[in-house]
């Protein structure tokens, strides 16, 4: 069998988007269960909404990703019904954050009452993405990754290059890169909501909302979604919670008569300053031993990397807009060597050095004296 340029291990929607970038190689994605059929991306609503808050690098990331996102999607004639969305401050406190928010916020938008319309807001269905893009698939479940000569094996396949797109599931021992489990549910739905004037009637206008969850009204279903709770590995659907998110629905639009139709639950993969991890993967031990001084706070001169590992990581609850970014940057970065810039592992690598390196390299040693002993 030929090898691959490129394996992608990880069927969602991080994996699957970089695999439709470079699918002008002999590029294979694989996964134990299928293309956004588990975890985060089969439950994530993919509802597509800027941040609001100050100008920071952060939302600028989030805001430039949702305009990437909305038109990528609409290229590839995926529908984003795209409707606009109103977001509303939490609480009392978060209000009056929102007085000052208004003056930094660079997108288009409009004042809703105490929140405020975006144009550019809509939500795209799972369904609909693994319909619309076609990428070289295999069911395959991957234990061990290792490499054998020039080549990478994985299961019985061999490839030039891996990329780990593998949520908070870790393939590799990589202790810079800390991608937390966070649980996310989405659950659908009908009902009827009350209007302005009190009455009730049916959800048939198409609206999008966001506050404690975001809710979407979409052609007569009923969408909340929401990402709550942090390192929950024994979280699973229940109608419990489900009820929870409806009655922070309820904090938005005056939903009554609510019938769950369907529950979908699934962890997220956050990384710990929020942004996603892209990149090169680092090796550790190579990258210390060449730049001691980090662990005191110097910056590395030049890291080691270990040749053909990438990760694509850490989209966190807005991976259907973070992924559409995260791919195109991975792909420029490995057939056009640019620059990732605040996505790029080595942000990580250097904090962990400092707070955790002298450590890491005391274990290390230890390590080696017990082996060398036996």
């Amino acid at each position: 069998m030929k090898p691959f340029d490129f394996i992608i291990i990880g069927g969602g929607i991080a994996g699957v988007l970089s695999a439709y970038e470079l699918r002008r190689f002999n590029t294979l994605l694989i996964d134990e269960d299928g293309i956004l059929t588990s975890g985060a991306s089969a439950a994530a609503g993919a509802f597509l909404f800027p941040k609001v808050g100050f100008d920071t690098a952060y939302t600028r990331f989030i805001n430039n990703a949702i305009l990437k996102a909305l038109n990528f999607y609409e290229k590839i004639g995926i529908d984003t019904h795209k409707m606009g969305v109103t977001l509303f401050p939490r609480d009392e406190r978060d209000f009056e954050k929102f007085k000052n928010y208004e003056k930094e916020i660079k997108l288009p938008f409009e004042k809703r009452k105490e929140g405020f319309f975006f144009k550019d807001g809509g939500v795209v269905f799972p369904e609909d993405v693994r319909e619309k893009i076609k990428v070289n698939f295999e069911a395959v479940k991957v234990e061990t990754l290792y490499k054998d000569g020039e080549f990478w094996s994985v299961g019985k396949y061999k490839t030039k290059n891996v990329i780990l797109a593998t949520g908070y599931k870790d393939l590799i021992k990589t202790p810079y890169i800390k991608i937390h489990p966070v649980w996310g549910e989405r659950i659908e739905g009908n009902g009827e909501w009350r209007i302005e004037n009190g009455e009730l009637e049916n959800a048939r206008k198409n609206m999008l909302f966001h506050k404690n969850c975001s809710v979407g009204i979409i052609d007569g279903i009923m969408k909340i979604g929401a990402t709550h709770k942090r390192n929950c590995l024994d979280c699973r659907e229940n109608e419990e919670e489900a009820y929870e998110l409806i009655q922070k629905a309820r904090e938005i639009v005056d939903i009554q008569n609510f019938k769950i139709s369907k529950i979908i639950g699934g962890f997220r993969a956050a990384s710990v300053d929020y942004f996603p991890v892209v990149g090169k993967i680092i090796d550790v031990d190579e990258s210390l031993k060449n730049n001691p001084k980090t662990v005191k706070g110097a910056m590395p001169k030049a890291l080691n990397y270990i040749e053909g590992l990438y990760i694509v990581n850490g989209m966190g609850g807005r991976g259907f807009s973070n992924a559409v970014y995260t791919a195109k940057a991975l792909k420029e970065h490995i057939i056009n060597g640019k620059d990732l810039g605040f996505l790029d592992t080595k942000r990580l690598f250097i904090k962990w050095a400092r707070k955790q390196g002298e450590e890491y390299l005391k274990m290390e040693n230890e390590k080696w004296k017990m082996k060398n002993e036996k």
